[in-house]
């Protein structure tokens, strides 16, 4: 009896020990959570970050997750509130992939999802470390940015670009809704190289026409990559570059000035000042800002002006300040060295700042942005001193020094309280104020580039390095 009584006692405590043990979290009993993964498979990359997105649920409440990638050496704990309790959640969870993992590897991401009363669910994910995110890479050979397609002499549009991509190419698109262009060339067996060539024919009235480029890769996660190309359909050149780089240089890398921007046009008479820095000089003439192709202007064996990419340099004999005009329609160009005639700017490396105007000494710094260490207000300019041009020693007429650009910058060179100061506008051109108003913006790479401001020509040149 006594042996009965002890086994039913046993079996009490036991039920009531289990009991406690179930309702320990002190949450009733739930359903299991849910979990939806946004991928079962993610790429990756060796010093790459990527992420893990989930949709998390739970009937009564979440209490946590944990992410694990332990050959990644990742666990990661997220513990939930519970007064309220939180019945969804949004996983957005990046991690860096370390530099030394291979692309060849594989790993897979665990993910623990534990709810307030106890119920626990696991998920995998798969990570490769073999993905590809660049975007199909754009190389345009013709037309250009900006490119000038005079149609006195033809109507025609030749299109050729080179596209690359490691993954393979999907398709290749060419697009200008003004032209009435929609043209996709499918391409098979995911070639990791592409070359479009195509003319088409333009109307014979100008117009600015924008040319959209489109290319598509084949990886499991598709890269795209565009480009537009401006281009100006006239009968006339709307402007006419002098260049004095050799060519092949590539003329999108410097900031402003290169090539320098035409001074007065009548028709299509275009008149320049420049300065040749030296002797034999080698300048052309181009109908684009960004390429020599495909309008050049530069002499013929005979040493007559053609416009041909093949041509030779014209010279400025010697050292100094020049004239010369150009008509790239007749052909003709002359060349006539002077003596400038306008202020110099002397021992501007040594100004003063004063508040009697009498015994202020004048000096040029720079207001504007995009400018390390630059701002718009003229006592800045001032304490700065990294900032302040110096007299070119070879050339009154020249203010130099060296800034570094930080992204697209705006400018003006000043002294005190605006007083000398030159205001940056388009196309390189810096007009002593007062004079044309508004700021011009210029798209630079960030870098340290050399100042030239030429006060007699009235231009600048912010160029690479």
């Amino acid at each position: 009896m006594k042996k009965n009584i002890f086994l039913f006692f046993l079996a009490l405590f036991a039920i009531l020990f289990t009991g406690c043990q179930n309702n320990e979290s002190g949450f009733a009993p739930s359903d299991d959570p849910t979990v939806v993964v946004s991928t079962k498979e993610i790429y990756g990359a060796p010093s790459r970050k990527f992420e893990i997105k989930a949709a998390l649920a739970d009937d009564l409440g979440l209490k946590s997750v944990e992410i694990q990638i332990p050959e990644l050496s990742l666990d990661k704990v997220i513990t939930f509130a519970t007064d309220p309790l939180l019945k969804t959640y949004d996983l957005s969870y990046f991690f860096e992939i370390p530099a030394d993992r291979g692309t060849s590897e594989a790993f897979k991401i665990k993910l623990v999802i534990t709810d307030v009363s106890g119920n626990v669910v696991n998920e995998e994910i798969n990570l490769r470390l073999d993905g590809e995110f660049a975007a199909p890479s754009i190389t345009m050979v013709t037309p250009k940015e900006g490119s000038v397609i005079l149609l006195s002499t033809s109507n025609e549009m030749p299109v050729n670009f080179v596209v690359n991509d490691d993954s393979g190419i999907d398709y290749v698109q060419v697009q200008c809704a003004a032209l009435g262009i929609d043209e996709t060339v499918q391409l098979t067996g995911s070639p990791q190289s592409y070359t479009f060539n195509k003319t088409y024919t333009l109307p014979v009235t100008a117009a600015d026409y924008v040319l959209t480029i489109t290319a598509k890769d084949k990886f499991a996660i598709p890269n795209t990559g565009s480009l537009n190309i401006n281009i100006v359909a006239t009968n006339e050149y709307p402007a006419i570059y002098l260049c004095d780089q050799p060519k092949g240089t590539n003329l999108t890398t410097d900031a402003v000035g290169v090539p320098m921007y035409f001074h007065e046009k009548d028709g299509q008479d275009f008149e320049f000042k420049y300065y040749a820095d030296q002797d034999n000089k080698e300048i052309f003439f181009l109908g684009q800002e960004s390429d020599f192709a495909p309008h050049c202007f530069g002499l013929n064996p005979a040493g007559g002006l053609v416009d041909d990419v093949n041509s030779t340099a014209i010279i400025l004999p010697t050292k100094g300040y020049y004239k010369i005009k150009v008509n790239p329609n007749t052909l003709k160009y002359t060349v006539e060295k002077y003596t400038p005639s306008s202020k110099v700017w002397a021992d501007i490396a040594n100004g003063l700042w004063h508040d009697d105007e009498a015994l202020r000494r004048p000096f040029v710094s720079v207001c504007g942005g995009g400018i390390k260490d630059a701002n718009w207000d003229t006592w800045n300019a001032w304490v700065m001193t990294s900032l302040h041009l110096a007299n070119n020693s070879a050339n009154p007429y020249q203010l130099v020094g060296e800034y570094t650009l930080t992204g697209t910058m705006e400018a003006t060179f000043t002294g005190q309280w605006w007083s000398p100061s030159w205001r940056l506008i388009k196309n390189g051109i810096c007009t002593m104020s007062p004079g044309e108003n508004g700021n011009a913006k210029y798209p630079a790479a960030p870098g340290v580039y050399k100042v030239v401001l030429d006060t007699e020509l009235e231009r600048i040149f912010i160029t690479k390095k």
